[in-house]
């Protein structure tokens, strides 16, 4: 009886073993190959973690820093892990909450605890994920000290911060890195600093043989730019002195090498910090303007902040006055309708086709030579030049000199609308021609000028205006370099010799004498445009366009008040600006003297001056005039 039972028994219980294994099976066979599938998705899921690489970094011209990615890492919660695990033991859970929040206080333990309730509808937690960003960029300090502690369902997933150094330092010629948007050098060589990405996973070979793969990720290249810092930190310096002095639309100064078209600094009044680009610098220093600035749309901030990220010195244009003149005479040299001994006699004014054009000097400068017409900045010898040239010549020059075009600057944003600011040549009648002669009526921006202006002093090349000199990769390789590009002769080297040495006399008796430094030379032009509407008479762009040593010019400054508020005629100059970053990079790179320093005569030697009728002239011309003339 006793063994019919236990039979039983055994028949029962192998039945029961025999359907599980059944089942088992069945599973097996038939949906094996898609559990096994998705239990190995499942662990490549959780284990799948991209590594981004470090960006490249940008350096100065001497390899200083400006712009570098360290690596930064997030903090990652695994709450389909830590849920597993607290049903378990809940001491657990509460240790990982607990100990997330002790360093991190922004996080609310209700939050995370929240993640983890069993939703009644579904029966799974609320967040079913095996990926929570937690915490953002810190670092690896901080990320070790807490991998000591072994939190459970917590990982740290590498990624990478972008810092500047130097905060405001060359923010215009950078740009940076905001969200999936670039701008500046950031932007035009973001291609060589991104990097290759790299990954860590799960791979399943042959079958259930399982090996964790690594790819390490490869940091961007470096970007070498022709900036120099300490150049660059003086050109910042001058401007915000003289904004603060004389508060204008824009001021600014660039420096470049005119033979090799090097941007060595570029500064201007706008500045904000890279590292924090969307808030304004003026929140911290005026309540005023943090009141108005929170109380601006979010459309109103973007445009505000699209104003001061703006680079002045190629997307804005204005009238070049004066500083155009060298281009028109280079011209008309080139095209043999003057000589270098030919001479011009200034009245003050003239009349062409019923339109008085006057002289900054009312009274006239009387006869002066071709030299005299650059030194005194004649606009009556400028017209008469501009006569014998011709409307078709001074057109044609105008677009080889490159107005109107892009220069192709290594840098986003640059304008080239020709027809809105330039004369068609249809367009180019007797008054046109003649007002063009002095740099008016038409726009021009900065970068446009100055590389016009390098072909008047470097043997008469165009040569195409560059940030970065080179790139290279982590074992200093070249893989990319700008060297010197010529895109155009334009003016032959004779007439460039002789303009070279002419605009010397600016600085030594003419409108630029303010900028002279003893033993130095130094060539110069000056420019003083009305713009705008000319019944105003309130808006000008006052500019000197400076280069040294005269004998061979290694340095061209270009230095822009643009639009100054309450505009007084002698007051605002751009000289003292000049002459100052000019001295300073003198003393920075320890540049000789070209010519032995001359004791100046004593007025009293000589105490008489004559001096013309000023009457109806500007205040600012008359103070040149009178530069000139030896007096103050």
């Amino acid at each position: 009886m006793a063994k019919g039972k236990f039979a039983v028994i055994l028949i029962f219980f192998t039945s029961i073993l025999t359907l599980y294994m059944g089942r088992i099976v069945f599973f097996k066979v038939v949906h094996g190959e898609e559990y096994e599938t998705a239990a190995k998705q499942q662990q490549i899921n959780r284990y799948d973690m991209i590594i981004t690489p470090n960006r490249g970094s940008i350096l100065d011209r001497n390899e200083q820093v400006l712009a570098i990615s360290t690596a930064v890492y997030n903090v990652i919660l695994d709450p389909l892990i830590l849920a597993e695990l607290s049903e378990k033991n809940v001491e657990v859970k509460n240790e990982t909450i607990n100990t997330l929040c002790e360093y991190f206080p922004e996080l609310e333990s209700t939050v995370l605890n929240n993640y983890l309730k069993l939703n009644p509808e579904t029966g799974k937690i609320n967040l079913e994920s095996h990926w929570k960003v937690l915490v953002k960029g810190i670092s690896r300090d901080l990320k070790e000290e807490l991998e000591d502690l072994d939190l459970a369902g917590v990982y740290y997933d590498q990624t990478t911060k972008r810092s500047y150094p130097l905060k405001t330092t060359a923010c215009h010629l950078l740009g940076f890195i905001r969200g999936g948007s670039s701008w500046g050098i950031e932007y035009e060589y973001d291609d060589y600093m991104n990097g290759t990405t790299g990954r860590s996973f799960i791979l399943y070979e042959n079958g259930n043989d399982v090996t964790y793969q690594d790819y390490e990720a490869e940091d961007g290249d470096t970007v070498i730019t022709t900036i120099d810092y300490t150049i660059q930190q003086y050109a910042e310096e001058v401007v915000a002195e003289t904004y603060e002095k004389w508060p204008a639309q824009a001021v600014e100064a660039i420096v470049m090498d005119p033979n090799t078209g090097e941007i060595i600094a570029m500064a201007e009044e706008t500045l904000f910090d890279l590292n924090n680009p969307s808030i304004p610098l003026e929140i911290e220093t005026n309540p005023d303007f943090k009141l108005l600035w929170e109380a601006m749309t979010p459309e109103e901030q973007t445009n505000y902040l699209n104003t001061i990220w703006s680079n002045f010195a190629i997307s804005s244009t204005y009238e070049p006055g004066s500083t155009y003149k060298p281009i028109v005479i280079a011209a008309a040299l080139d095209e043999g309708v003057l000589s270098f001994s030919d001479t011009y006699y200034c009245s003050g004014g003239v009349n062409v086709s019923g339109e008085t054009i006057r002289c900054h000097l009312t009274s006239g400068h009387g006869t002066l030579t071709l030299e005299g017409v650059l030194a005194q900045s004649c606009n009556m010898g400028m017209v008469q030049i501009a006569e014998k040239l011709g409307a078709e010549k001074m057109y044609e020059y105008q677009r080889a000199f490159g107005f109107g075009a892009k220069t192709g600057i290594d840098l986003p944003g640059e304008v080239d609308d020709y027809g809105q600011v330039m004369h068609a040549l249809s367009g180019i009648g007797p008054v046109e021609l003649a007002t063009m002669s002095i740099g008016q009526t038409f726009n021009v921006t900065s970068i446009q000028s100055m590389v016009a202006f390098s072909a008047i002093i470097n043997g008469g090349n165009i040569v195409k205006p560059h940030t970065v000199s080179q790139i290279i990769d982590e074992k200093g390789n070249i893989v990319m370099e700008n060297s010197t590009e010529v895109l155009r002769r334009v003016i032959s080297k004779e007439t460039s010799d002789y303009l070279r040495e002419a605009l010397k006399r600016t600085v030594e008796e003419g409108t630029g004498r303010t900028i002279a430094i003893p033993g130095y030379t130094i060539g110069c032009k000056t420019g003083t445009a009305e713009q705008g509407s000319r019944a105003r008479n309130d808006l000008w762009t006052l500019s000197h366009m400076s280069y040294f040593p005269v004998e061979n010019p290694q340095y061209l400054v270009l230095t822009v008040i643009h639009l100054p508020e309450a505009y007084a005629n002698g007051v605002q100059s751009t000289a003292p600006m000049t002459k100052a970053l000019i001295e300073k990079i003198i003393k920075y790179k320890n540049i000789a003297p070209s010519v032995e320093t001359e004791e100046k005569t004593n007025l009293t030697d000589n105490p008489t001056v004559e001096v013309p009728d000023y009457t109806e002239s500007y205040i600012y011309h008359v103070v040149e005039d009178l530069s000139v003339r030896g007096l103050t």
